[in-house]
């Protein structure tokens, strides 16, 4: 799914500014191919860029990774085994993530290269492409401007009538529930 009101070039350029800042590096360096520890990121920048990210896209970004909530969803041992993808994780992920990334996903592939793949810059964009088309761009009932507000909420500059945005982990959740819905009950064993 893809938002209506932001390319995935804007969204990109945005990012790569917001990465550039809370790095102290060129934004020229935030490339698609990059991935964010490779640039100096660590985990106190990835909580800023974090927070950045949700401030100036107007998303919520999850808390937990799309792995991590299916292994919530799925209990013990069925996405991941020994710190391995099972073939399971390996098609959910490869049914989450577009076709050109399936390489990411040949062979074993461990949890450690699961978290690197979610390093990626073009991975942040996806994912802010994909919580934007959750963010409503204008106010259902007078279709005025939607502002900031407090904690995760839209006001509409016009009426007033406040939203809450969805989070990313209610989003990434209702995925899994649905992914694992359409698998056939041999491949969840």
């Amino acid at each position: 799914m893809s938002n209506t009101w932001m390319t995935e070039e804007q969204i990109g350029e945005k990012f790569a500014a917001i990465v550039a800042q809370s790095l102290h590096i060129d934004a020229k360096q935030v490339a698609p191919d990059v991935h964010l520890d490779d640039l100096g990121a660590e985990s106190l920048d990835l909580i800023e860029i974090s927070m950045e990210v949700e401030s100036q896209f107007r998303v919520w970004l999850p808390e937990k990774s799309i792995l991590q909530t299916a292994i919530d969803v799925y209990g013990p041992n069925v996405i991941e085994q020994d710190g391995q993808l099972t073939l399971v994780g390996k098609a959910l992920l490869e049914a989450r993530m577009p076709a050109e990334d399936a390489s990411h996903f040949e062979g074993e592939v461990s949890l450690k290269d699961v978290n690197r793949y979610f390093l990626l810059v073009s991975t942040w964009i996806r994912m802010i492409d994909g919580l934007l088309s959750f963010t409503p761009a204008a106010c259902s009932s007078c279709g005025g401007a939607l502002e900031p507000s407090l904690g995760f909420r839209l006001k509409c500059a016009g009426c007033g009538a406040e939203v809450t945005l969805r989070s990313g982990d209610e989003i990434n959740r209702e995925w899994v529930e649905d992914f694992k819905k359409g698998q056939p009950q041999a491949a969840i064993i």
